[in-house]
């Protein structure tokens, strides 16, 4: 039995333990040792919704995993190409930039910004995200989403009802509620960021989040 997981920087255990990625002592690790699943980790830190999406589907032409866990990272970060090369973006204005970009980025990150905007890209997430969840139930994936920081705040824009996740979709852990994300719900619990810098915690927080989740994910594992 193989749990496939997907997401940015929390889903790889960033910081966990040491600086940069732990996915040994993530919570999809943790996760998958209760379940006594195979784990996979194909997160990446910093990436865009998108560059999830590519991967996943990217994995699924040649796996059949027995389950997949995704933590969607951010709604306005991107994942541009130059020479064949990608680059993940956000819209803080300081990340590394090939100097043929510098003026696109500039750009860019100034337009991110704007109210407008905000709300365009977090609809196009919340589209694409129901999108792979149909593309994984016509395959018979078992599969569970959560939001990692961001949540959907303009809830009133999606007027189309094939897009309403609803609060009690057991595939996605409550995608309106700010207070049920990765990093907001850990808050709650008393857990805080081992750098103040930075939003990433640490290996207790994984286990507290991989217990959060365990019976979540055996509720759709054997449901009937």
């Amino acid at each position: 039995m193989k749990l496939y997981v997907n997401g940015d920087s929390h889903s790889v255990g960033h910081d966990a333990v040491d600086p940069g990625p732990n996915p040994e002592h993530s919570y999809g690790k943790l996760l998958a040792d209760k379940l006594e699943y195979e784990f996979v980790c194909d997160a990446q830190a910093g990436c865009s919704n998108d560059s999830i999406i590519e991967r996943t589907l990217k994995y699924l032409e040649s796996n059949s995993p027995d389950f997949v866990i995704i933590g969607w990272s951010t709604w306005e970060r991107e994942t541009w190409y130059w020479n064949q090369q990608p680059y993940n973006f956000t819209s803080s204005g300081t990340d590394p930039v090939h100097p043929m970009l510098q003026d696109v980025y500039k750009e860019w990150v100034i337009q991110s910004t704007s109210q407008v905007e905000q709300r365009q890209r977090e609809r196009d997430s919340h589209i694409k995200i129901y999108l792979l969840h149909k593309v994984l139930s016509s395959k018979n994936i078992k599969h569970l989403f959560f939001n990692s920081y961001n949540f959907f705040f303009y809830t009133l824009q999606y007027n189309e009802p094939m897009y309403a996740w609803g609060d009690n979709n057991k595939n996605f852990i409550h995608p309106y509620d700010m207070k049920m994300t990765y990093y907001f719900w850990l808050e709650a619990q008393g857990y805080r960021p081992k750098n103040p810098k930075h939003f990433h915690y640490g290996a207790d927080a994984h286990s507290a989040w991989a217990d959060f989740l365990l019976p979540k994910v055996q509720d759709i594992i054997y449901a009937t």
